[in-house]
């Protein structure tokens, strides 16, 4: 139960990042869950090539 929940959050969480980063020209390559100090969200972000927006 708790990979099913830790999955749902990961997308939603995936989704609403990619989506507010979309107008900067960027997009989430991964998105982890780390909890060596508490617990953190640990993005790695990409750059949207094919965007026309970005310089």
């Amino acid at each position: 139960m708790e990979t099913i929940v830790c999955d749902i959050v990961k997308n939603r969480m995936e989704r609403d990042f990619n989506e507010a980063l979309k107008i900067l020209g960027l997009f989430v390559s991964e998105l982890r869950f780390e909890n060596s100090v508490g617990m953190s969200v640990v993005l790695e972000l990409s750059v949207d090539e094919g965007d026309s927006n970005c310089a």
